[in-house]
């Protein structure tokens, strides 16, 4: 699966960034399907990093309709890692590649629609939550 190019550290630890993100998924019309910790726990008992698996809801349904086997090809992830105790760096994975493999051209459209909602959360993420030297060039950037 093809990586984002958005990867990005907020000023947040593990467990308050994976908070915020569901929020911001759901806000942008994501259904969070599950979540694993594919590192497992430190030594203080805390997940190593959280990786969550979500669809956009209403671009499911016209995949589907597009093709009944869409089911996991159109899912999205988002890998969050501790940075250090009060930050944590997001890596997010587009579900373009697989659907264009297995859903060839029907499909295709449906990925793209995906991936402009998942980078839209991920953005509003990062804008409010970088830090502070990378928050201030971002928005002269937007002014």
């Amino acid at each position: 699966m093809e990586a984002l190019p958005v990867r990005f550290t907020i000023d947040l630890p593990l467990e308050r960034a994976s908070s915020l993100l569901r929020r911001e998924l759901e806000r942008e019309g994501f259904v969070v399907a599950g979540s694993v910790q594919p590192e497992g726990e430190d030594q203080d008992g805390k997940p190593a990093s959280l990786a969550l698996y979500a669809y956009h809801g209403p671009t499911m349904q016209a995949a589907s309709r597009a093709d009944r086997r869409v089911g996991l090809y159109m899912l999205c992830a988002v890998t969050i890692r501790p940075q250090n105790q009060a930050s944590s760096e997001i890596q997010g994975i587009s579900p373009n590649q697989l659907a264009g493999v297995w859903g060839g051209r029907r499909l295709e459209q449906h990925a793209v629609a995906q991936r402009q909602h998942f980078e839209r959360a991920l953005s509003r993420l990062e804008f409010d939550y970088a830090p502070a030297e990378a928050a201030s060039a971002m928005r002269r950037r937007a002014a």
